[in-house]
């Protein structure tokens, strides 16, 4: 038996012994979380600093601050989120008890990336814990230190039969990719998201992607470029442009795009000072291999600014490309470093061409001071979210679902959506054994003057909320009359 057969029998056997289920038992597995990174925000730190050069500030700002809002959004409302669900009835079910139980799915696989790894690994586990599943993490091996600290602190803070902690590369997640899960939540590519979907084909499994591609930005020549261009700048370099929802490219008219250029130039230096290289709150391209891509994808294109590399540090200055052609290289993939190519085009009507030739986006970025220009972006296009005048911003919204469309994915999560996706919504209907003659309707022989009460009682619903008890016992009257009447046949 291999060490992720283990893990995975293991997870199910203490799934089966029910205690995940207990609300108090998830909630403490919550609480225990947050201790973790109250406790070891200073490792955590460290190990990311190792992996992707991000500052302990930094790390706080876009991994672990994000994760403790979600735990306390969940700790919050997991009793009304896991309570049983009221629905509408119909004429037909009003003196039955109708609702929605929801329930676990069993035992859940999480598959974590490198460029985000505590934000996109611990927030699907805090929704896995939340609907009462057992999971097992498999953190991304590219971010060798920061796995290592999760392999280490996990168990230290949770329950480690019920959520696991699995190791490794590539052979390793074929390995977990070979045993039965309940579901599966990936993040990554949409290369290795088909090759997970296949996999959990075999056992009808059901996945969240959590996917990315090309993100476009439009921007209007009517808006305050000067704060455009510092917000894009900042969604593009963050993370030395290594974000699933980082805008890709950045499309307007060629009258401003030597304008975008130098406010993209002087945000750029507003953040990353003279020289990024030295700047700490600058990151680096997670390896050589990747270091390899982004610069190959320069070829053919024009840099606007930066351009400055060092491979031996994984390096690469934010940079501008102009003029660039949709045919050019940097254009056949999604980027995932710091180029901001800038496409020309007439205006609105050919941007949402454009954006609507190319496969769904993760996100879409508008910025114009015209609502009927957003309007018209939001209403001929799709994307898996939209945003206008900002970037990135919507992945903290609790509220909203993040998740890709199409190709950038399927599923969604955080807050109340990582527990629904989590969870079996199951239908749940009681009926008590007496009133038998209204089912005299539904009984054979069928006859026109029964499908007539049929349609009268189960087309029209009932909303007890609003009609209150003294129209039930009205309802329930009518009822009995028709009881009555059936049982006179």
């Amino acid at each position: 038996m291999s060490r992720e057969q283990q893990a995975v029998a293991r997870a199910r056997k203490a799934f089966e012994t029910g205690r995940s289920k207990s609300v108090e038992h998830r909630i403490r597995q919550l609480k225990n979380l947050q201790r973790l990174f109250t406790e070891k925000q200073s490792v955590i730190s460290a190990a990311v600093k190792k992996d992707l050069n991000k500052s302990e500030a930094g790390t706080q700002l876009y991994e672990t601050l994000g994760l403790e809002g979600e735990l306390n959004t969940a700790i919050k409302h997991l009793k009304e989120w896991a309570a049983p669900r009221p629905v509408e009835k119909n004429l037909l079910t009003i003196s039955d008890t109708v609702y929605i139980k929801p329930e676990p799915l069993g035992v859940v696989l999480i598959i974590g990336a490198w460029n985000y790894p505590w934000a996109v690994t611990i927030q699907p586990l805090i929704g896995a814990i939340a609907a009462g599943n057992a999971a097992v993490i498999k953190p991304s091996e590219v971010c060798v230190h920061t796995a290592k600290v999760m392999e280490d602190l996990l168990p230290l803070y949770i329950d480690k039969e019920l959520y696991p902690v699995v190791t490794g590369g590539v052979s390793e997640t074929q390995e977990l990719l070979r045993q039965r899960f309940d579901h599966i939540f990936y993040t990554g590519n949409s290369v290795v998201g088909k090759l997970i979907m296949e996999a959990a084909a075999k056992n009808l499994t059901p996945v969240t992607l959590e996917l990315g591609g090309k993100s476009p930005c439009y921007i209007d020549k009517n808006c305050d470029l000067t704060i455009a261009c510092r917000r894009v700048a900042w969604g593009k370099y963050t993370n030395c442009g290594q974000t699933c929802i980082a805008p890709d490219y950045i499309l307007c008219e060629p009258s401003i795009q030597d304008r975008v250029i130098e406010e993209v130039k002087k945000a750029i230096k507003e953040f990353y000072t003279d020289n990024p290289k030295t700047c700490p709150d600058y990151g680096r391209i997670i390896n050589q291999r990747h270091f390899k891509r982004i610069m190959n994808m320069l070829e053919g294109s024009t840099v606007a600014a930066g351009g400055d590399n060092e491979e031996s540090d994984c390096y690469i200055a934010p940079t501008v490309l102009r003029d660039v052609k949709p045919e050019a290289k940097v254009m056949q993939e999604e980027i995932f470093g710091p180029l901001l190519p800038i496409l020309s085009v007439s205006g609105l009507d050919e941007a949402i061409k454009f954006i609507n030739k190319g496969e769904k986006p993760l996100a879409l970025y508008c910025f114009s001071s015209d609502n009927k220009v957003i309007n018209r972006m939001t209403d001929e296009t799709s994307s898996g979210g939209f945003l206008a005048n900002d970037c990135l911003v919507h992945f903290s919204v609790g509220a909203l679902p993040f998740g890709g469309v199409g190709n950038s994915g399927m599923g969604c999560y955080h807050g109340k959506y990582s527990f629904d996706q989590l969870s079996h919504l199951r239908s749940c209907l009681i009926k008590k054994l007496n009133m038998e003659g209204v089912n005299r309707m539904r009984y054979p022989p069928h006859t026109l003057k029964k499908l007539g009460w049929a349609r009268f009682f189960i087309l029209n619903s009932v909303d007890l909320g609003w009609v209150g008890r003294m129209a039930l016992l009205a309802v329930m009257a009518v009822v009995a009359a028709v009881v009555l009447q059936y049982y006179l046949l």
